[in-house]
């Protein structure tokens, strides 16, 4: 049973005299330690595990064209999977939400992690291209769960400037994963075949799991009410009956989307039809997300003159253009790595100035459920990226046109949901 009953044992966690550190009974009466961290050393260790889903995607995007090769089948069957590893994420993170508000974090960050790598080992041993793309989901599941967790530790433990200070902390950490984690995958590829980046993965999850089980604080109050589900579907109730809501949501649903659909394609669009080297691979994929930092440092020195509602306009404005250009270019000169790369680098670098600014004004009326929005809202982005990158998969062909039409379509329907929903 991976969660214990409703009723559940209240854990008193104290400090010892002469030892830093706080000692927590466990169930059966013993104790431990669990050290005291810094502020900065719990902002890594959080960002660490959020991390281990990025890690979890980008890390195989250079290995999907040889993992096509190894089980026979066409590139669009393995873009599914990411299909399916985003429609688990958007699932784990609806679920997990709620049950560590009730069960407490370690108790739903600890199952998570034991359901992600024993999806990843049935991964390492599969005999098909269905059975990963069926592991792929059930790992993303484990994968929601564990996300949902760190920002619910930081909302626990701090509160104002001090919150904001450790969420940009983890929120650095974090843009190094997507840097980092195809070169990690480039790299593991020299040594072995693809199934080495999945036992690489498990490794993670195992020292994600210890740092669950013996570096994160719980929660300081106990919850003494049982799981209410009515009042969590009442909570989302609101948000989805919340017109102005709906279209930041709408907004940034599909203004993520195009970075989601470049995601499942990039690999075959650089590597296989742009023929450019593995070696190559994470230094095109890495200068995205440099692309998308400049334009969050240029964000505060924009918000002294505009306001975070005009700023989305702006940057999903910028975002149309950039794929305007990225799906015209595909007639003038398809092969042509420069009228394929500058493009996306500018589409997905302005989320940086399109997330941060939306999100701002979509949490505006919610101030008392913020959780709730923040949870609906990861799980509508995610959900959606799993529609459309199974369906980029379902309509894989010998060209880029597939991918650079659906992220197109994505920008035009991100702007009519800003101007037609979103009005003040």
């Amino acid at each position: 049973m991976l969660f214990p009953p409703t009723s559940i044992m209240t854990i008193t966690c104290r400090p010892k005299r002469n030892a830093p550190g706080i000692y927590c009974p466990d169930e059966g009466g013993q104790v431990f330690m669990r050290p005291d961290f810094s502020p900065r050393i719990m902002a890594i260790l959080l960002a660490a595990l959020v991390a281990l889903t990025p890690f979890s995607v980008d890390t195989y995007l250079p290995a999907m064209p040889a993992m096509a090769l190894w089980f026979d089948t066409h590139m669009g069957m393995v873009e599914m999977s990411l299909g399916a590893f985003f429609m688990g994420y958007a699932m784990g993170q609806l679920v997990g939400g709620p049950l560590s508000d009730h069960y407490g974090r370690r108790r739903v960050g600890g199952p998570g992690v034991a359901i992600f790598f024993l999806a990843t080992v049935a991964i390492i041993f599969a005999p098909n291209i269905e059975t990963v793309i069926l592991g792929r989901f059930i790992q993303a599941f484990g994968g929601g769960f564990v996300t949902v967790i760190a920002p619910s530790v930081v909302r626990d433990r701090f509160s104002g400037k001090q919150a904001a200070r450790m969420f940009a902390l983890i929120g650095l950490v974090m843009l190094l994963a997507p840097l980092v984690a195809p070169a990690v995958g480039a790299l593991l590829l020299k040594f072995a075949d693809w199934r080495l980046i999945f036992v690489f993965l498990a490794g993670y999850a195992m020292i994600s799991l210890g740092v669950i089980a013996f570096c994160l604080p719980e929660r300081k109050k106990a919850l003494t009410e049982k799981l209410n589900m009515a009042k969590v579907w009442d909570g989302y109730r609101q948000v989805l009956t919340h017109p102005r809501a709906m279209g930041y949501m709408i907004t940034m649903t599909f203004s993520s989307a195009v970075m989601f659909l470049f995601i499942t394609g990039s690999a075959f669009a650089y590597i296989t039809y742009l023929e450019v080297s593995t070696d190559m691979f994470p230094i095109l994929f890495g200068a995205n997300v440099v692309t998308m930092m400049v334009f969050n440092r240029l964000n505060p020195f924009l918000l002294n003159i505009f306001s975070p509602h005009q700023l989305t306009g702006v940057g999903i404005t910028i975002q149309l253009l950039a794929n305007v250009a990225l799906w015209a270019g595909q007639y003038i000169d398809p092969l042509n790595l420069y009228m394929v790369m500058p493009m996306v680098m500018v589409a997905i670098g302005s989320l940086g100035i399109i997330m941060s600014n939306s999100f701002a004004c979509y949490l505006e009326d919610f101030k008392d459920n913020s959780g709730t929005a923040v949870a609906l809202l990861g799980s509508f982005q995610f959900a959606m990226a799993a529609i459309l990158s199974t369906i980029l998969g379902y309509f894989h062909s010998d060209t880029i046109m597939p991918m650079t039409t659906l992220m197109l379509m994505s920008s035009i329907i991100a702007v009519l949901s800003y101007r037609l929903l979103t009005r003040r």
